[in-house]
């Protein structure tokens, strides 16, 4: 009997039939750990290798499948598949058809958490030099939580306490499951567009891992950290971290917490501003004091300087010095009138006129003194002065 011909077509078909056609191969659970992880931009669909100690598989992940992890596989991870295994018929290749995937020990949602934490951490999305503080009065608080409930209730309560001027706007968002990372990013960037608040709150009252992954969203990190208003996270309590607390500029364990936060105490800021009051009447007051005191001096120095006092001083010394120099020159007077009458004494004294009148006279000729007979010839004119008068002599020489 001759054997049939077959093609390589027929081959792959009746292959995949079998395969798909075992009950043993369908909804199976396998435990591999993954390697040569792709993932198909275009498609969405993801490629890899599942492989032990001893085997491995080639295995893929259609995209609407894969949409559902919420983490990313890498290469080197152990993992939990379900699936089927079946053949492409165009490559012939024999492969595992992954519906869905969950870490090997670790749950899908923590590696998801911690993936993304770590990846935006290295972005610098957590960084304290981004943050923003918060204003010392906010006039419009933002909040972005669920309407109903006790959360925005219980943030009204804390605000009316401690600050009623404050107002309170509320963007009303779902705060789990499907589309409510969404709605809280729009929500922080309706209150940046928009302006119309000082500080923004977004808050929820708690809840399982799976119940807060809506504030894990990447988006939503994004839409925190891009907010030129500062954030405050209240998501969860005190033991839950979100991404939101660590992208926010504060982070309050309750809802109640963060409406602290926002606002100041009535009563701590009417005592703050007493105590400021308090402190501005005493600076008042030594200012005051030190004014008085200057304004005491400058009385004494115009009193010092006053025209009127410094005329009278310079009075007093005028009338001091003119009385010393009246006597001074008073003295001055007496002497030099003593001296004056010594000299005149001595003056006279020494005379011609007084030796004149003694008898003798003088003999001048055309005006110069004879002193010696010698100088006379006969019939010189020569003028005799007594002390009375003078005569006209004409010289006649004695014969010897």
């Amino acid at each position: 009997m001759t054997a049939a011909v077959l093609t390589v077509s027929q081959v792959n078909s009746y292959v995949k039939q079998s395969l798909d056609g075992d009950r043993k191969l369908q909804n199976i659970f396998v435990n591999g750990e993954i390697s040569n992880f792709k993932g198909n931009y275009s498609s969405g669909h993801w490629y890899f290798t599942l492989k032990d100690n001893r085997s491995a598989i080639s295995a893929v992940m259609f995209s609407n499948n894969n949409a559902r992890v919420r983490f990313k596989p890498q290469d080197g991870m152990k993992v939990i598949v379900s699936g089927r295994v079946s053949l492409y018929e165009v490559t012939g290749q024999y492969q595992f058809y992954v519906d869905s995937m969950q870490p090997d020990g670790k749950g899908g949602i923590a590696l998801a958490y911690e993936q993304l934490r770590d990846k935006l951490q290295a972005q610098g999305l957590f960084d304290a030099k981004h943050k923003i503080p918060l204003p010392t009065l906010p006039k419009r608080i933002g909040v972005v939580s669920s309407a109903s409930g006790s959360v925005i209730q219980d943030i009204k309560n804390v605000v009316g306490r401690r600050c009623p001027l404050s107002e309170i706007i509320l963007y009303p968002s779902a705060v789990q499951g499907e589309g409510a990372a969404e709605q809280l990013s729009a929500g922080v960037r309706y209150f940046n567009s928009t302006g119309s608040a000082d500080v923004i709150i977004i808050a929820r009252g708690g809840g399982s891992m799976e119940d807060l992954f809506c504030f894990n969203d990447e988006n939503l990190v994004w839409a925190i950290y891009d907010s030129h208003i500062p954030i405050i996270s209240a998501v969860g309590h005190e033991t839950d971290f979100t991404l939101c607390d660590f992208a926010a500029d504060q982070r309050a364990p309750t809802p109640s917490a963060a409406a602290e936060l926002a606002v100041p105490d009535r009563e701590e800021l009417l005592a703050a501003i007493k105590a400021i009051e308090k402190r501005m009447e005493n600076r008042a007051a030594q200012c005051m004091y030190r004014e008085y005191q200057d304004i005491d001096r400058l009385k004494d120095i115009i009193t010092a300087k006053n025209p009127e006092r410094q005329i009278e001083h310079q009075m007093l010394w005028l009338e001091l010095y003119s009385t010393r120099i009246n006597a001074a020159v008073e003295n001055r007077l007496t002497a030099e009138f003593e001296q004056t009458n010594t000299l005149a004494a001595q003056i006279n004294a020494l005379s011609p006129i007084r030796l004149l009148q003694k008898g003798y006279s003088v003999t001048t000729k055309r005006g110069k003194c004879i002193t010696s007979a010698k100088t006379l010839k006969e019939g010189d004119k020569v003028t005799v002065r007594f002390s009375d008068g003078s005569v006209q002599c004409k010289v006649i020489k004695e014969a010897n």
